[in-house]
């Protein structure tokens, strides 16, 4: 074989390679004589993002993906490297975000330019960026429809549960029973309806003599209208007669006097006055019982020694007949009055009104250095019971005291 044949088959076959070559390199979207820029982007995780896929701007095929690597540093994160043409430009800050570009979910890259005001040069890294997935974000959009479904589900499944408790054999028995009785009820209503009926048109008659009764109420009203309106006339000229008279000023006085009754009294019950001293000391009482004690022994002493005071020379009415005062020895030897006690101290106490709660005539005794305040003295128990419980009310201490031949001893 000449020299010349093998000279033109190595032409051809070198002819051969490049063309293969140029045509893989073309399928990949590579050009063999194009001068192009290399970015790089570092990204956590690609899902399924290769070789040769498509770098986009704006939806637009300007490149394609050249490689992809671990980091050495063992972190688990991926280099990618892309190529695009030199004639586009990328500005500052531009992101190379990965995205499904076909329901299939073939991942290519999407370039999103930056507001940097310089460009990136080949070489430099690109911000990264991953948009979900078709599933990931159909799963979005289907979570809160899938949270209702969940909800009505669970709302279903107690409306079942409740409709099965109603109806359930025991619940059955109760409606049909329950059903019965709303039976009998319209039944009995139907029954009371017609004795309702029957009554009103027994009624009817009464209904009747009512209204003639009514009717003739109305003529007579109407017949004594003159003597009506009189009426209402004469109250009218009373209730003026009332409206012009001094009835406030009245009043006003009546206060008046009730105000100063008011003060009489209380200066009564604090034993100021003669009335005072009459209403509270029973002094006056004793004295007029000893006064009503020893007139009636001087009348019966007069009755039975009539010559004690009247003589007589002519005849002698008999004999003298000595009444002994039994009561006045007794009186005078056992004689015992009762006092109220206000208060001990171990000082002794002004004895003005202000001291002793507005009481006035209180007096002080002493036995043993202790200084003992009396009010108001008693002959009889029950006058000193009855004042004990009104002195009560400002000295609950207070007791009663038995006086008897200057001494005083406590009344349990």
């Amino acid at each position: 074989m000449s020299r010349s044949i093998y000279i033109k088959v190595g032409f051809i076959v070198s002819f051969a390679a490049l063309a293969l070559v140029w045509g893989i390199n073309f399928l990949k979207g590579k050009g063999m004589f194009n001068e192009e820029s290399y970015y790089y982007v570092i990204y956590d995780r690609i899902d399924g993002l290769d070789v040769s896929n498509s770098v986009l701007i704006n939806g637009f095929k300007v490149g394609q993906v050249s490689d992809i690597k671990f980091l050495p540093d063992t972190s688990g994160r991926l280099i990618v490297e892309f190529q695009i043409g030199n004639e586009y430009n990328l500005p500052g800050k531009t992101v190379a975000q990965i995205f499904s570009s076909d329901l299939m979910g073939t991942k290519s890259i999407n370039l999103i330019f930056g507001d940097g005001k310089s460009l990136q040069n080949s070489g430099d890294t690109l911000i990264a960026a991953f948009e979900g997935s078709l599933t990931e974000m159909v799963s979005l959009q289907m979570l809160p429809l899938k949270n209702k479904a969940e909800d009505l589900m669970k709302e279903m499944e107690e409306a079942i549960a409740v409709v099965t408790t109603i109806f359930d054999e025991n619940n059955r028995n109760k409606i049909v029973s329950s059903i019965n009785h709303m039976k009998e009820t319209f039944r009995n209503l139907e029954t009371s309806t017609s004795s309702l009926d029957s009554i009103v048109q027994g009624g009817k008659t009464r209904m009747n003599n009512i209204l003639k009764h009514t009717e003739s109420i109305s003529r007579n009203l109407e017949a004594n209208n003159a003597q009506i309106t009189n009426l209402l006339t004469n109250l009218s000229n009373i209730s003026d007669s009332l409206a012009q008279a001094e009835i406030k000023q009245t009043v006003m006085n009546l206060n008046h006097v009730i105000l100063d009754l008011n003060k009489i009294t209380t200066k009564i019950s604090a034993g100021e006055g003669s009335l005072g001293l009459l209403v509270n000391n029973d002094s006056l009482y004793n004295n007029l019982e000893d006064a009503t004690y020893n007139l009636n022994r001087l009348l019966e002493d007069l009755r039975l020694n009539p010559k004690r005071y009247v003589h007589f020379s002519a005849w002698d009415l008999g004999k003298t007949v000595i009444v002994n005062d039994d009561r006045s020895t007794k009186r005078k030897k056992e004689k015992v009055s009762y006092t109220i006690q206000l208060l001990t101290s171990n000082k002794s106490i002004p004895l003005i009104p202000e001291n002793f709660k507005g009481y006035k005539n209180v007096e002080e005794a002493s036995n043993k250095g202790i200084y003992i305040y009396i009010y108001s003295l008693h002959k009889n128990i029950d006058h000193a019971k009855t004042k004990l419980k009104e002195v009560k009310g400002k000295f609950p201490g207070a007791i009663i005291l038995k006086v008897s031949g200057g001494a005083y001893q406590k009344i349990d």
